[in-house]
């Protein structure tokens, strides 16, 4: 019962409103897009091939320069995601990168992007660019990408979330390889459409939506208990030493919960000592409840009740 209280209130706080909605129905924008960087351009056109099926669909372009980049939201924005249709571009010569863009902090200049890049590299990017210095954070090749490289241009749905410091990066509804990946070098910002092509032009987009799945990283410890965890990150094992109040206010002792940051359960830890007026004390060794190791990223540890929360951090 406790684990499935556990469920209710992780997945309440995860599943968030939408934010923001583009689908440049009618003609026109619904949000107000701004250029990042370097003058660039959003139009709206008409184009009969858009997946959103009313014949709309944005232009990003800047002809005069390599990046072609628009960004939208709110500059606040911290753990939510972002999902798009974008027009990618294949190429046998040197093609131009298309993708979107999370967490566009417009006072340093850094972001993070999802672009594909399918030229003769084929590939897929994850990358964080600070100033004018990308840096990969990973690549997909080959059967890594959903459904291979496309063998013509064509419409392909790109999704960026963020929680907290952990990143997930989706292609055609498909979680990419090796997901989460662990970065806190940009914490908040825009979201936006990306272009690069040495020669210039730019791509095409469409059913832009900002949905958010903030609550859960921001949720602390309530006076209900306190949970002590080191090390936070942890590689192999972490201790956690952790008080529960029960009504009375006597320390009990009971069971902890570990989730992922989408809310879905993971495991749970059992005391291995316990002191009446100290609490207790469980360690965690990565793993999930079938004994294997969890992937690196968020996770977060409850009683079970969702009086208290506490964020660790796994490692690779």
């Amino acid at each position: 019962m406790k684990v499935l209280c556990a469920v209710v209130l992780l997945s309440s706080m995860l599943f968030g409103q939408v934010l923001y909605e583009e689908y440049f129905t009618g003609g026109a924008a619904q949000l107000t897009w701004a250029p990042w960087v370097i003058y660039t351009e959003l139009d709206v056109i008409s184009d009969p091939t858009t997946p959103g099926g009313d014949s709309w669909v944005g232009s990003v372009s800047n002809d005069s320069a390599p990046i072609a980049a628009m960004y939208a939201g709110d500059y606040g924005l911290t753990d939510y995601a972002v999902e798009a249709w974008i027009y990618t571009t294949v190429s046998a010569a040197m093609g131009p990168y298309n993708g979107i863009c999370i967490r566009i902090d417009t006072a340093v200049n850094a972001l993070y992007q999802l672009v594909s890049d399918f030229d003769n590299s084929a590939r897929l990017m994850l990358r964080h660019i600070a100033g004018a210095t990308p840096t990969v954070i990973r690549e997909w090749t080959g059967a890594e990408i959903p459904g291979g490289v496309p063998a013509s241009s064509s419409w392909h749905k790109f999704k960026l979330e963020m929680i907290a410091d952990s990143i997930w990066a989706y292609y055609d509804d498909v979680l990419l390889p090796d997901c989460p990946f662990i970065d806190d070098q940009v914490t908040k910002g825009f979201f936006g459409i990306y272009f690069f092509s040495i020669m210039g032009g730019g791509t095409r987009c469409d059913n832009i939506i900002a949905t958010a799945v903030t609550g859960i990283a921001g949720y602390g410890s309530s006076p209900a208990g306190s949970f002590a965890v080191y090390p936070n990150p942890f590689t192999n094992t972490t201790q956690i030493r952790y008080s529960i109040l029960d009504s009375g206010s006597s320390i009990r002792e009971t069971a902890l919960h570990i989730y992922d940051a989408t809310g879905r359960f993971v495991t749970s830890l059992y005391p291995v000592s316990s002191i009446q007026d100290q609490g207790s004390v469980v360690v965690w060794d990565g793993r999930d409840a079938r004994g294997n190791l969890a992937t690196p990223g968020v996770y977060f540890i409850t009683d079970g009740t969702g009086s208290s929360l506490q964020k660790v951090v796994r490692l690779n």
